[in-house]
């Protein structure tokens, strides 16, 4: 994923939709507002930072990050 993507909102597990605000060698922002007007923010996001981040039931790890794009999995929280 590059600046600017878009990840759909994730109805089931309450999370989204998310755009990817930058990627980098400090890491992946993420940022959200929801249909309330909640806004989330998921900031510096790297792969070797110990585990997932979690919003609602969605968690989201960085699994590579190479130049201005990031490799990103998003999987229901446990």
């Amino acid at each position: 994923m590059t600046k600017g993507t878009e990840i759909p909102r994730a109805d089931g597990l309450r999370a989204g939709p998310f755009t990817v605000s930058a990627v980098g060698a400090e890491g992946v922002d993420l940022s959200s507002v929801d249909a309330s007007g909640f806004t989330s923010n998921l900031l510096g996001q790297r792969p070797d930072q110990g585990g997932p981040s979690t919003v609602n039931q969605l968690s989201i790890t960085v699994l590579a990050i190479v130049g201005d794009t990031a490799k990103l999995r998003l999987f229901p929280a446990e």
